[in-house]
Formats: C-alpha cells, structure tokens, sequence
C-alpha cells in the first residue's frame, strides 16, 4: 500500500506524536526519557526544525515542531532510527521501535497552537504521574516557566513573552478548559471527546442553574442545545453524537 502523502501546514507549524509499538513502554525508564532527549538535542542542529512544545511519555511523545514538511521528515527518520538502535541494544530484541511512522497534524491558528501546548503539558497529569505540569521534567513546561530553551527553540521563549505576562499565568491557562480534540494514542481520541462533553454539558448545568447535571439529558429545550454545541465543536456524525450522549449519560448517572 502506498504511503499517505502529509498534509503541508501554511504555517509550518506541527503536532507531531510518535508511538511505540504494540503500546510498548519504549520510554519507560527515566534513562531511556533522558537519552531520547540527548539525541533530539545532537540532531537539533543539524535540521533546519525549531521545537516549541515536547513532553516524552512512557510509551509515545508529542512535539510540536516548526519546519518544512521535508525537513520534518529527515529530522524525524533520524532520532527515531538512532532512538530505535538504542532501544533494541538495550534490551536485547530485534524489529521495530515505533509504531509505523509518526503522525503530524497541522497546526493553522494561534489558539490551536496554544490549546495544542496545554494538552502535551497535561499529558503527564492526565496520566496520573504527576499532579501539576511543571513536575514533569521530560516535558518543556519547565523550559518555558523558567526562561531556559533547552530543546526548545529560543523562538518559542518570544511567543511565549508575548501571550503571557509571566510563569503564574502560564500555569493558570493549564488549568483552564479546552473544547478540543488533538492526535494522541490510538483510542483517546474518543476520549478526548467525552471529555469535552462532559465539559459543555457542566458549562449548560451551571448556566441554568440546574439541580443535577442530568437535567440537560431530560429537557428538550436543553438537550437540543446541548446537541447543537457538540455538533458545532467536535464535528462528528449524528451517529457518534448520539454516542456520546449515551456515554455522557451513564457517566453522571454514575457520578451522581
């Protein structure tokens, strides 16, 4: 089967994620978060590519990367190839590191880069490895709130500057609520979308000050709204919006 063409971004800019395979914990050790780290680093200089956001999990890492699609591809084929060599020495096996090649969404407007930096960051909370995101050290959240690009580029410190009066309100934006669905491992997505209706429909709960989140399930007037707010923001087929509702649905009827 021939091989998908990328999809080019105008703006350069990049979501890309990388998996082990078969879900294999090919970061597992803190030695093995720390070498891929130093092999990014060596290759960093020699591509044209400029890192803005990383965080390096137990079985995939995000990036988000600015460069020409080309170079992209280079930069990446090497530190996952040496990454690879690494790995299989290490622990005595033969075959592939990564599953297939790695994913890239583009990344066309500035909210999508920033809710796109919020969710690699809280990738490690949202797995329970850490409570807040500054605690994760294979993550750039540390780069940022202390002004020191490591494997970031400098670059990103000037976005930074620009979006942020400082550390405090970096951490705040953490924290607040995103409405909308990123590349992660194959299965979260779905995820990532209950998530999110969960989100809108506690948004409905408080807005009409309701006694029970359910309440917007049971009133038409309510549940329509709430429909035409799924549809608008996870764009998905009526099918798989009635999905969620009823995933929605048995989640507070359980919480409550």
């Amino acid at each position: 089967m021939p091989t998908k063409k990328r999809q080019e971004s105008s703006t350069g800019f990049y979501h890309v994620v990388v998996r082990g395979i078969n879900k294999e914990r090919i970061y597992n050790q803190r030695r093995e978060k720390g070498y891929f780290k130093k092999i990014i680093l060596k290759h960093l200089n020699k591509y044209q590519v400029e890192i803005y956001a990383f965080c390096i999990m137990s079985n995939h890492a995000h990036f988000i990367i600015r460069a020409e699609i080309q170079e992209l591809s280079l930069f990446m084929a090497r530190i996952l190839a040496e990454y690879a060599s690494y790995y299989n020495y290490k622990h005595q096996r033969n075959g592939h590191v990564f599953q297939n090649r790695f994913t890239s969404e583009c990344i066309e407007t500035g909210s999508y880069f920033w809710n796109c930096i919020r969710y690699i960051h809280m990738n490690p909370v949202k797995a329970n490895m850490v409570k807040t995101p500054l605690r994760y050290i294979y993550s750039s959240m540390n780069e940022y709130c202390g002004y020191i690009p490591v494997v970031i580029h400098e670059k990103a410190l000037f976005v930074y500057k620009e979006k942020f009066a400082g550390a405090s309100e970096f951490k705040d934006f953490h924290q607040q609520r995103r409405y909308e669905v990123f590349d992660d491992i194959p299965g979260e997505k779905q995820e990532q979308r209950l998530e999110i209706a969960l989100l809108i429909l506690k948004d409905i709960f408080e807005k009409n000050h309701l006694e029970l989140p359910e309440q917007v399930l049971e009133q038409q007037d309510l549940r329509k709204e709430y429909i035409k707010q799924l549809k608008l923001v996870l764009n998905i087929s009526d099918r798989r919006i009635q999905n969620i509702c009823m995933e929605v649905r048995r989640f507070v009827e359980h919480k409550i």
